[in-house]
Order: C-alpha cells, then sequence, then structure tokens
C-alpha cells in the first residue's frame, strides 16, 4: 500500500521545513514553483499521477506552506533546505524542479547537494538578458509593495513581469477570490524567486558548475521565450539536453510530466 507520511526536516540554520512523502520506487523530490506547496492543486494532481512508480517527495519552501522561516534570506539558505530534504531520503534522488524550482535546484546541483540527476521545466529566465548582469531591481520593488501592504499588486507584477501572464488573466485571477487570496498568501516571498532567478538572466557561472545528468523541457504549446529559455539553459548547464513536448503549456499535465520522467529516469538508471 503507498504510504503517505508528513514530517519535518531542519534545515542547516535551524529553520523546519514541512515534508510529505507519497508512493514507492525512485525517489523523486519534487521543488515547486512561485506558488506551490502543500495542497496546492498542482502539487497534489501531480502527485497522485506518480506515487504508482515513484516514491514522492515534496516540500514547503522555507516561508510557505506550513514551512518556517529565519531572517536573513538569502539563495545558500534555499540550497541548505534542499540539501536537508535530500539528506533525509536514502538511494539516489533525482530533482524536479517546476518554474523558480528550477532555479532553486540548479543552484543546489552546482552546490553540492547529493542529487543524482535533474529535470528541470520551463525555468521563467529571459534568455536576451545579459547573464553578466546582477539586475534585481525588480525584486526590490516587489518588497516595496509588500511593506507599505500592497500585496495584491506585488503579486500582479510577479505574474505579469516573470511569468509572462497577460494582464486579462491577472484579471480573471482576481475573480477567483478563493483562488487569488492564496495567490497574495505568497506575495511576501516574491521577490525571492527573483533573486533566485538571478534577475532572470541565466547565472551561467551557476550552470556550468553543474555534473549529473539534466533534462531541460518546456510546452510545446506555451510561450516561446519560455522555451527559448529552456533551450539557452541546455547551453549552459554541461551535458544537459532538451526536451519539448507537445500540447503542453507552463503548468504541464502531470500525466504529461510523468511520461518525460519515465523516459529520463529508465536513462539515468540504465547509465549507473
Amino acid at each position: 500500500m503507498d504510504q503517505h507520511v508528513d514530517r519535518t526536516v531542519v534545515s542547516a540554520d535551524g529553520t523546519v521545513l514541512a515534508v510529505s512523502d507519497a508512493g514507492t520506487g525512485p525517489a523523486l523530490v519534487v521543488v515547486g514553483g512561485a506558488f506551490d506547496h502543500h495542497g496546492t492543486p498542482f502539487v497534489t494532481g501531480l502527485t497522485a499521477t506518480l506515487q504508482d512508480r515513484y516514491r514522492v517527495i515534496t516540500y514547503d519552501r522555507r516561508g510557505r506552506g506550513a514551512s518556517g522561516d529565519t531572517d536573513p534570506w538569502a539563495i545558500e539558505r534555499e540550497v541548505e533546505d534542499l540539501a536537508a530534504v535530500v539528506a533525509d531520503v536514502e538511494g539516489p534522488v533525482t530533482a524536479v524542479g517546476l518554474c523558480v524550482g528550477a532555479g532553486v535546484v540548479l543552484h543546489g546541483l552546482a552546490g553540492g547537494v547529493r542529487l543524482d540527476a535533474a529535470v528541470l521545466w520551463e525555468p521563467p529566465y529571459r534568455a536576451t538578458v545579459d547573464p553578466h548582469a546582477d539586475d534585481v531591481v525588480f525584486a526590490d520593488v516587489l518588497d516595496e509593495h509588500v511593506a507599505v501592504g500592497r500585496r495584491a499588486q506585488a503579486v500582479r507584477a510577479f505574474l505579469a513581469h516573470v511569468l509572462g501572464v497577460p494582464m486579462g488573466q491577472i484579471t480573471a485571477l482576481r475573480l477567483k477570490g478563493a483562488l487569488w487570496r492564496s495567490l497574495v498568501v505568497d506575495a511576501h516571498v516574491l521577490s525571492r524567486d527573483v533573486r533566485v532567478l538571478n534577475g532572470l538572466a541565466i547565472p551561467e557561472r551557476v550552470a556550468a558548475a553543474v555534473g549529473v545528468p539534466v533534462l531541460v523541457a518546456a510546452g510545446g504549446d506555451g510561450l516561446e521565450w519560455m522555451r527559448q529559455a529552456a533551450r539557452a539553459v541546455v547551453e549552459a548547464v554541461p551535458g544537459s539536453e532538451y526536451a519539448e513536448v507537445p500540447g503542453q503549456g507552463h503548468v504541464p499535465a502531470p500525466e504529461a510530466l510523468g511520461q518525460l520522467l519515465d523516459r529520463f529516469t529508465a536513462r539515468t538508471a540504465a547509465r549507473r
């Protein structure tokens, strides 16, 4: 029988992280996007789809969901969090980084987190942004919005600027009361995600330090700049490969992502 065990893991700085564990099989640690954590529809659906053949480990990133938070925040703390979650799992571990989570995984790979392979789904970098720039001015703008109580404005700005969501769709989201409120809850951590993404510029030195098999994937029906970004990440990560999944957008169907993972994990297992 599949087991689902909620537990906590303590990061290097003492921050308590909420972790969920479901299924049996090769271990996958899923690092979600800006608004993904326990109980959100995509994380729940992905876990339900994969747990028949994988051990799926998900966790709330610090400051989100049921996890704690400790000041001061830094990218290094996110890497330590990922390392703590992975260290709690025996055997080989593959990371699945979704959207901003792909940036966390990339930093983790470069920082020596014990991962055997990784799949990065549509990391929202900009292929046209100067990779030598460290422009986090937009992150400061988001912090200012939150500091003066404009949390909804911070969410709108993040969705439009980072994810490229059209304003019409953002307006429609605002009309979905419960869904919109769930996004606003995470407004205070969105500036961190911009910093994780290096001001949206691909972190070439970080990418060059990766030494395990990496698959960078994008949806064939999504935004063209997302596909360009994925291909640019492949150029920056030694030995990585690109896959385009027909019929998918920025939020892939769990079944489609599962099939992609099946093919990739089979290849990496054969190499081991």
